[in-house]
């Protein structure tokens, strides 16, 4: 397979993942191009519900289309803007993620609060604006807002998240409505925010199983077993647990 056509199988990966996981059948994830020659899309569904899993769109920089299955994604621009400002990031994702959205209407940053939320340390920001991302400015406004974060919540609309891969993306995506959930409930119990200590013995711990494990993650390496155990089951059909979806 070329570079381009593992980037596309990925992207479908991705898109099953997060249209299950979530339940978003509105959502896309996207993928800069090697050489930096464009973006390319793969939406959860297609508007007629045809061949979904043949719905990838390629457009360049200034948001024309190259080539590919329908037409650009409305919201281009969250793609466009995000790698244009974020040379470190080759994924964005943008889902529309129920508890994100809720805790955004009440004006809570998502944050660390488990293991598995501690990228998200400091507050996940938030993009006022009720708005879809559709022109330019728009997205460079958003892409402000998320500055250097894994991710940024549109009030009342959705959410974006960013990684190195498509696999960090998207993950991080699904870890960021579970968060949010764990959250809404811890905050109806009297929880408010982790106290410093608790996020250092939480990194200290982190940092002392990865060197008993003896391995060391390369860039882009997260979540590299998440991915795997999602991909077996896209891969074979099968379906599962959606919890407390």
């Amino acid at each position: 397979m070329s570079e381009i056509e593992v980037l596309e199988e990925d992207l479908r990966i991705g898109s099953r993942i997060l249209e299950w996981e979530i339940g978003d059948i509105w959502g896309h994830v996207g993928v800069r191009l090697p050489k930096n020659d464009g973006v390319a899309v793969k939406l959860f569904r297609t508007p007629d519900d045809g061949d979904k899993d043949n719905w990838i769109v390629h457009f360049d920089r200034s948001r024309k289309k190259l080539f590919g299955a329908g037409g650009v994604p409305g919201e281009a621009a969250i793609y466009t803007e995000i790698f244009k400002a974020r040379p470190d990031v080759d994924s964005v994702v943008h889902t529309h993620a129920p508890m994100c959205i809720t805790l955004s209407m009440a004006n809570k940053q998502i944050d660390t609060m488990h293991i598995q939320s501690k990228q998200y340390a400091g507050g996940v920001p938030i993009f006022p604006k009720p708005i879809f991302i559709i022109d330019s400015a728009e997205g460079a406004e958003l892409a402000e807002t998320m500055g250097q974060a894994v991710a940024v919540v549109i009030r009342g609309h959705g959410i974006v998240t960013v990684g190195k891969t498509i696999k960090e993306a998207c993950i991080n995506a699904l870890y960021l409505e579970r968060t949010a959930k764990m959250q809404a409930i811890a905050n109806m119990l009297g929880f408010e925010k982790a106290e410093e200590e608790f996020m250092q013995e939480m990194k200290q711990s982190v940092e002392k199983l990865r060197n008993r494990v003896g391995k060391k993650r390369g860039p882009g390496d997260n979540y590299a077993l998440e991915w795997k155990y999602y991909k077996r089951k896209v891969e074979k059909g099968e379906f599962w647990s959606r919890g407390w979806v």
